[in-house]
């Protein structure tokens, strides 16, 4: 396993240009493809730990924009004044209250990079991805504005479907992306939402 993160291109790229990890390449990637982050924007970043797609949103938003981060775990201390960082479980946070506290109403985009802890047990994990799904897609409806554009990281299963056509419910257009940073063996794919109804 580490001969393999080694040699792993971005996990080494990471590590030369100060980035936290690897998944910082997933966000530009997506970020080139659908220019969905602008400056100024407000952007709101569920499971942010350790860091990596806070530091690509807090240089893609700049001085004028801002960045929350909510995880359970910890995050290290970014040291840049647009990024705010709160430790928490999403399911406890009050996102309308929390966004009043920093003077915002809403956000103009939601990231989330969040895995679920997965046994190898296709109905458990199945089930752990759909819960989680929910969990975030109740904290999207809340802070997110209408238009806004949502990106979502989930994986190949059998609730896909499920998943696609709740997101189709809720925003003008969906697609699937696997950005290059994600790696061949995984089933990852990201959810690029864009235009909340």
């Amino acid at each position: 396993m580490a001969k393999f993160v080694l040699k792993d291109p971005f996990y080494k790229k990471a590590k030369e240009e100060g980035l936290r990890a690897r998944s910082a390449y997933k966000l530009k990637d997506i970020d080139a493809k659908y220019h969905l982050i602008k400056k100024g924007d407000i952007v709101l970043d569920l499971g942010c730990s350790p860091g990596s797609f806070l530091q690509v949103l807090s240089e893609t938003v700049g001085e004028k924009g801002a960045v929350i981060g909510i995880d359970i775990l910890p995050t290290p201390a970014l040291p840049r004044k647009n990024v705010k960082v709160i430790r928490a479980d999403i399911r406890d946070v009050d996102i309308v209250k929390l966004f009043g506290e920093f003077g915002l109403t809403h956000a103009d985009t939601v990231t989330c990079d969040i895995a679920p802890n997965l046994s190898g047990i296709r109905e458990v994990d199945d089930a752990r991805i759909e819960e989680l799904f929910y969990c975030v897609l109740d904290v999207v409806a809340k802070a997110l504005k209408p238009g806004g554009n949502f990106i979502i990281k989930s994986f190949s299963t059998t609730v896909q479907k499920n998943i696609t056509a709740e997101l189709q419910k809720k925003f003008s257009k969906v697609s699937q992306y696997k950005p290059a940073a994600s790696r061949a063996v995984s089933s990852e794919i990201f959810f690029v939402c864009i235009g909340k109804k």
